[in-house]
Parts: C-alpha cells; structure tokens; sequence
C-alpha cells in the first residue's frame, strides 16, 4: 500500500475538511440564510399590512360619522332615492308621474335627460310632455315647487293647444314641455 507524505496527507486532510465545509455551506448553510431572507421579507410584508390595517381602523370614526350624516340627509327626503342611477331615475320618473297624477294631468310621453354634475350632487333629468288646463299645470307646479325629494324645472315650453283662440265655452288647453331635475348624492361621496 501506498503511504503518503506527513505533508501530503495534512494537504489531503485539509483538502477533505473544505470540501466537507464547501458541502456544508452549499447543501445547509445558504438554503438556511435563503429562509431567513424569505421570512424576513414576509414579516415586513405583514408589517405594512398592519400598519394600512391600523391608518383603516383609525379611519373608522371618520366613516361612520360621515355615512351617519349621509343617512340623516336621506331620511329628510330632500335627495332622490335610488340604490345607482337607473334606480334614482326610475324614482325620479316615479315622483313626476305621481305628482301628475294627482294634479288631474296626463303625461304623454317621457324621455330621460342627461346627468348633470353640480359638485356635490348628481342631477337626475327627466323631460316630458304633457296637455293640460291652467288650473292643472297650476297644481302641477306647485307640487313640483313643494314637494319631496326637491324636483328643479330648468326649461319649460308652454303654447296653447289648437292655436291661440280655443272654441268658446271650450277651457283651453296648453302643450307643455318641461324639463325636470332631481339632486341626488354622488355615490363617490
């Protein structure tokens, strides 16, 4: 058998003792720091969710305050009512149709108008098209003037039905186009 040098085999010693340690640090010590380094990431990661946790939590007062005061708007009635805009559209229509209603007047036809944006409110149209006497457009007005939710009438055409001299002992009867806004809040707000 072959012996080696006192030198040589300190040399292959050495030799053997770095590759064990090279193994080591391959195969324990870098996967080991590398977990390290990921759970350090994922315990700053949870920190900056605390931390927008904790500035929502200390938001909370503030929301709840102002959704309380939203509510207490709505229960005055002056908004129109509606969960999104088709809803307050269709309430809007609603409001108008019932006003008409009770004023003796029939609308012939009703067409939705464009939104209108009037910081902080979102301004829900409707035109439409009636004939009715003066006594009825009369009554008509006035409840859109009184009633709630506030309705806003921001054009308006009025001629008389059949030309200007009605049949006598006829009560004449007018062509009204008007076109009519209710407020509602911005969902944003």
């Amino acid at each position: 058998m072959w012996r080696m040098s006192k030198t040589m085999s300190r040399i292959a010693a050495l030799g053997l003792l770095a590759g064990v340690l090279v193994i080591l640090v391959l195969w324990v010590a870098l996967p080991l720091m590398q977990r390290f380094r990921d759970l350090a990431q994922a315990i700053e990661e949870q920190r900056r969710q605390l931390d927008q946790y904790t500035a929502m939590a200390a938001q909370q007062t503030s929301v709840r305050t102002f959704e309380q005061r939203r509510q207490e708007e709505l229960a005055l009635g002056e908004f129109l009512a509606g969960e999104n805009d088709l809803v307050a559209q269709a309430n809007l229509q609603t409001t108008v149709s019932g006003i008409a209603q009770a004023s003796d007047i029939r609308i012939r036809s009703a067409r939705k108008l464009p939104e209108r944006e009037r910081a902080p409110f979102k301004l829900a149209g409707l035109g439409i098209n009636l004939t009715a006497d003066v006594d009825s457009l009369q009554r008509f007005l006035y409840a859109i003037e009184t009633k709630r939710p506030y309705l806003f009438v921001e054009a308006a055409s009025i001629a008389p039905l059949g030309g200007a001299n009605p049949p006598p002992g006829a009560r004449p009867m007018l062509e009204v186009r008007l076109d009519i806004f209710a407020a509602s809040h911005r969902r944003d707000q």
